[in-house]
């Protein structure tokens, strides 16, 4: 399946979906937020197939990381 030529592109895709939700960084205690800091990361999976189809879209819950199509950004 091809991709239109007006798609985004993914690092734009992770800004624009960083937006939708407030990250929980302020609520986490300094443990979590270490474990963001290595690397482990408690993902949720976002719905936005209607949006943006053929993109997997996770973010993190304690962070403002999100992951498209496996690759990380921080937007």
């Amino acid at each position: 399946m091809r991709e239109p030529k007006n798609a985004l592109p993914d690092s734009e895709v992770a800004r624009a979906a960083a937006g939708l939700w407030p990250n929980r960084q302020h609520e986490a205690n300094s443990v979590l937020g270490l474990l963001c800091h290595i690397g482990l990361h408690r993902w949720r999976w976002l719905d936005l197939a209607a949006l943006i189809p053929a993109k997997d879209i996770l973010h993190c819950f304690r962070c403002s990381k999100v992951k498209v199509d496996g690759i990380i950004y921080d937007p």
